[in-house]
């Protein structure tokens, strides 16, 4: 501890006590901001920057929807989210656990919550976004702190001066509708007040399902010369009825029921016919067994956050940085245990009532020096975060109380991030450090007249504290005008969040490990003529990895993860311009075994003697075998191969015709850490869009799936499957053809 705060203090004085020259110009980084910690740049690390430009000529309906077109940004939906309400990005290959190790930030806030929801996308306006920052790779550890071990993306919204006012109206498929507007008022020049919101509504494309959401955003700036500031309110309202997972599987079907209605119609979605030759007999479809659309499943949820800040100009060269914010998020949810409508409830029901609330602060300065030949600039902050949870637990709504879970997390950390440009910047060098501590108190009171919760006993407090260090280091060589090599060596870590204690490797005693990383990666950009390409290869390697294992949470044995992304823009003619993104990943435990969880199926019920045979295997998937080598098995839930390529055509100067082609390659279900399971199937989906601006006025004709591709991205195999059956799963189908138009108008 002595020397690491010796080290981080030397660099404290050197950024208050370096000479600088007078400049009015810092050349070597983006402007100064707020909202961005990547001033002081990341040299080795393969960036995106997605501008306002980029977003409003894309007329993508969402983020997610947009972060995808790019390399290494594997998306899926489990809730049947509208407008990216519950999309996960895996960066880097995560599967299951990918929510918990993408960072996502807006304005340099982290949207990422203790409670490992997924991050609502669906409350942030396209239209009010200046830039998007993707961060590959664990080398925003230093500056974001634990949980972008795979990467951190940040979302960068338009200041109130640079708005236009807008009114946006969408209507499209499934009796989707969305209204959205965004006004501004100048006080004076120096003051602007600014709201926005959004309003959406579906049925979605499964029955028994429906979204309700609102949003709102208000916000009030104040700027002079030398302090510029903010105030920011923003709230969120969403209620969603859940349909539930669809039941698939080898004792079954091969085919699956129908994807979106209560309709038993068999919809062949391809790749199940190896079912027969890998399980035995086919028995053919039972239509009893396929989920009727008729759970009681919903998920509602309120969040409101104020956030204030500023930025202080002691000079041309010097900067600081505060922001504060509080966050308050209540849920309630239900979950049924059954396939379909529950009039008793059942043993594992669950209604959850939960509030999370929390503050944060953190505080940044930023001190650069220029020269004729060099240049350097030094990032040094703090952050600190409180997050309080609890979370009331029952079998449904109104009766006697089960469980009462309490949780409280605080975190503070301390980091530098150092950029130097040497030889008229044809050579840039980059370093960084965090130091981060975090205290985790936790307890759980339980009614023993209620069972099915998950803790059967009462657990008293658990205390723990953990010490946590990240760094990066980073060099990027200019080849010639046009082209430059990158080379970026990081470690990076993350904490368990609290849903993951809950369900920890020992029932009810929140013990985890903290997961740790470190990664190289190695790249080329380079911009010839119309051609602009960034591409790289990169080597992880992941200790105590946090993830599911059947009903529990555990550390697993070590993980290596290789691959390559790349990005490509061509610019055919001046009609046409080409895009396609590129990425690989092979993700596969090194060493080690793995015991099932969650006290499943202990001897072998099935009816066919094939599968009885190989009882150690029907007991592994059912959470009650013995241990099996992990050494050599892929991690599940992650596609090697994802590809995505599109062409937008200049049919006039206001009219602009764009076709997307999008690729996923197969993949182990969740939980099937054994490689056992028959794969999600790969799939394609084509997109296209007819947009056209004209005056102020903004009319997008759009078409997703139009060949009305059956398919899914997530399926979990586990042991709350009807009966329990040998090579059954729960499926979470996405959606079939949807259309959608999008008319808006900038005053």
């Amino acid at each position: 501890m002595l020397r690491k705060t010796i080290i981080l203090t030397i660099f404290f004085i050197n950024l208050l006590s370096s000479n600088y020259a007078n400049s009015n110009e810092i050349w070597i980084t983006p402007k100064a901001d707020e909202y961005s910690r990547l001033s002081t740049g990341l040299a080795g690390s393969f960036i995106t920057i997605i501008d306002d430009e980029e977003i409003s000529q894309s007329k993508h309906k969402n983020i997610a929807e947009l972060i995808s077109s790019y390399s290494g940004m594997q998306t899926r939906n489990t809730l049947d989210g509208v407008e990216g309400s519950y999309t996960t990005i895996d960066m880097r290959g995560f599967g299951e656990a990918a929510k918990s190790n993408s960072l996502i930030l807006i304005n340099g806030r982290i949207l990422n919550d203790l409670d490992m929801s997924a991050v609502d996308f669906s409350s942030i306006n396209l239209n009010s976004i200046e830039r998007i920052e993707i961060i590959r790779g664990s080398s925003a550890s230093t500056i974001y702190g634990p949980g972008a071990i795979g990467g951190a993306i940040n979302i960068i919204t338009k200041s109130s001066k640079d708005l236009d006012d807008q009114l946006n109206f969408s209507i499209g498929s499934f009796n989707n509708s969305e209204g959205k507007f965004l006004l501004q008022e100048s006080i004076d020049e120096n003051q602007t007040i600014t709201v926005s919101g959004k309003i959406i509504s579906s049925d979605t494309y499964r029955d028994s399902a429906d979204f309700d959401q609102i949003s709102l955003l208000g916000n009030y700036s104040y700027d002079i010369s030398a302090v510029s500031s903010y105030l920011d309110l923003s709230v969120n309202e969403k209620e969603q009825l859940l349909p539930g997972p669809r039941i698939i599987g080898g004792y079954y079907n091969y085919h699956l029921c129908n994807l979106y209605s209560s309709s038993h119609t068999a919809k062949n979605i391809g790749g199940w016919d190896n079912l027969n030759a890998t399980y035995g007999a086919l028995y053919g479809l039972n239509n009893n067994l396929c989920n009727v659309n008729q759970r009681d499943d919903f998920a509602n949820t309120d969040t409101m956050h104020v956030r204030a800040g500023a930025k202080f100009n002691l000079d041309e060269l010097t900067k600081i940085f505060a922001n504060t914010s509080y966050k308050d998020k209540t849920q309630k949810s239900f979950s049924a245990s059954n396939a379909n409508t529950i009039s008793v409830p059942a043993n594992g029901d669950r209604y959850i009532d939960t509030v999370l609330d929390g503050n944060t602060f953190d505080i940044r300065i930023e001190k650069a020096s220029v020269s004729e030949e060099n240049s350097n600039i030094l990032s040094f902050g703090f952050d600190h975060d409180h997050t309080f949870y609890t979370s009331n637990r029952y079998r449904k709504e109104g009766e006697s109380l089960g469980q009462v879970i309490n949780a409280d997390q605080k975190s503070q950390g301390i980091y530098f991030q150092n950029s130097l440009n040497v030889f008229d910047s044809s050579l840039v060098f980059s370093a960084g450090f965090r130091y981060q501590e975090t205290e985790f108190q936790g307890r759980s009171t339980v009614n023993s007249g209620v069972t099915g919760f998950s803790f059967t006993t009462a657990h008293p407090i658990y205390n723990v504290t953990d010490e946590n260090t990240a760094y990066n280091l980073g060099l990027e060589k200019k080849i010639d005008p046009f082209t430059s090599i990158f080379i970026r060596y990081s470690k990076g870590f993350r904490t368990p969040n609290i849903d993951e204690r809950i369900k920890a490797t020992t029932s009810g005693s929140f013990a985890l490990k903290d997961q740790t990383s470190e990664d190289i990666e190695l790249g080329v950009r380079a911009e010839r003529n119309k051609t602009n390409l960034v591409a790289s290869i990169f080597l992880m390697d992941t200790e105590d990895e946090i993830q599911y294992n059947q009903s529990v949470n555990t550390n697993l044995d070590p993980i290596e993860r290789s691959g390559f992304n790349l990005d490509l823009n061509y610019q055919i003619n001046d009609k046409n311009n080409l895009k396609a993104a590129l990425s690989y990943i092979n993700a596969d435990f090194t060493s080690g075994t793995l015991t099932p969880g969650g006290g499943g199926a202990s001897s072998c019920d099935y009816t066919n003697t094939t599968y009885c045979s190989n009882s150690s295997t029907w007991q592994n998937l059912m959470g009650g075998g013995t241990s099996y080598s992990l050494s050599g098995k892929s991690v599940p839930l992650v596609a090697p191969l994802n590809y995505n390529v599109s062409i937008e055509s200049k049919i006039s100067e206001s009219t602009f015709f764009d076709i997307e082609f999008e690729y996923t390659d197969e993949k182990y279900v969740s939980n099937d850490q054994e490689n056992v399971e028959p794969k999600i199937p790969d799939y394609y989906v084509l997109n296209t869009k007819l947009r056209s601006d004209y005056r102020g006025l903004d009319l997008t004709f759009g078409v997703n799936n139009l060949f009305d591709k059956a398919y899914y991205d997530y399926a979990v195999s586990s042991t709350f499957h009807d009966d329990n059956h040998y090579g059954t799963r729960a499926v979470y189908p996405l959606s079939g053809r949807n259309i959608f138009f999008d008319l808006g108008y900038t005053f």
